[in-house]
């Protein structure tokens, strides 16, 4: 597939920042955005030697990502190879792949000029997880790919069932604690009410990450993708491990960073499935979105994932923690 991606497709792969990396674990979806390079028709990324995904990844080679430039982002899944100079495993393919290393290695470090000159300014502070030593070079090939252009998924590549599960009645909970408010004050401060965020949801067929806004209405914690791009997930089932990605990035400041990752549950809500509570589903929909709540409840393209959190991760800079959700 990668020698004939279409151009609009790897514009995208090409422009993007960050590509946020979901693996599946025994805890469900695990997904962080990554700073990355595609090249060959394929996307590369590095992570710590001892993180959960390099773990998982020991364990299962499926891997999906998302990658956003503006409106437009590409969601993919395929398989993950390693490259690690204290895996002897990992020597053979090391030593046949060195051309392809090696270009991948100068494309990375070319496109991730920012963040290495940031490294640069903060050398007395980063962990040896972060620096050359303590990585992991890994490829991520890709065996389907779809464009997601604003609502709607305009072209995909491979096999894709599309097909999506929904609960038939909707009520929005009010009372009750922030589903967030066990984060750290300043995490909690950063991140917000609302915003966008990434979903990685367990489908029949393994993890798909699609773009998704979210927000928190009363108790409880939604996300707001549409449903031509949730049903890239073939939810055969509307209740699924899932995982919210949330972040404030930085354009080259790795310390900067700050973000969380909700691991949860989901229920899936369709609009125009629903038999009661649209109303307010189109309405919680709206103010993820920061649209118009007088939009009209039975749009097909909306769709609700109720989220019910177990472990919130988060991160400032090269520090993280988890806590409970409320």
């Amino acid at each position: 597939m990668s020698a004939s991606m279409p151009e609009d497709l790897e514009r995208v792969l090409e422009r993007g920042s960050f590509c946020h990396v979901a693996t599946s674990t025994t805890r469900g979806p695990h997904v962080t955005p990554m700073v990355y390079a595609f090249t060959g028709g394929r996307v590369w990324v590095t992570t710590a030697r001892g993180s959960v995904k390099a773990g998982a990844w020991r364990h299962d080679d499926r891997v999906a990502g998302l990658v956003q430039d503006g409106a437009r982002a590409v969601s993919f899944t395929g398989r993950v190879r390693t490259f690690d100079a204290l895996d002897p495993e990992t020597w053979g393919r090391s030593l046949r792949e060195g051309p392809t290393l090696a270009v991948a290695a100068a494309r990375f470090t070319m496109k991730n000029a920012r963040f290495f000159a940031g490294y640069a300014v903060d050398a007395r502070h980063v962990p040896l997880a972060w620096t050359p030593p303590g990585r992991v070079f890994a490829e991520l090939s890709i065996e389907r790919a779809a464009l997601i252009d604003g609502d709607a998924v305009v072209r995909s590549l491979g096999a894709w069932p599309a097909r999506l599960a929904s609960l038939e009645r909707f009520r929005v909970v009010r009372p009750g604690d922030d589903p967030l408010g066990r984060l750290p004050g300043d995490i909690a401060d950063a991140l917000g009410r609302r915003g966008k965020g990434v979903l990685a949801v367990e489908g029949h067929e393994g993890v798909v990450v699609v773009p998704a806004p979210w927000s928190i209405s009363g108790s409880e914690l939604y996300a707001a993708p549409s449903v031509s791009a949730l049903a890239l997930a073939d939810l055969r089932d509307p209740v699924a491990p899932a995982a919210l990605g949330i972040e404030r990035p930085s354009s080259w400041r790795a310390r900067e960073m700050i973000g969380a990752m909700v691991r949860c549950t989901a229920r899936v809500y369709t609009v125009d499935r629903l038999i009661s509570g649209s109303r307010s589903a189109a309405s919680v929909i709206a103010e993820a979105r920061g649209s118009s709540v007088g939009a009209s409840p039975t749009e097909t393209g909306d769709a609700l994932v109720g989220l019910s959190p177990g472990r919130v991760v988060w991160w400032r800079g090269w520090s993280s923690g988890t806590v409970m959700a409320a």
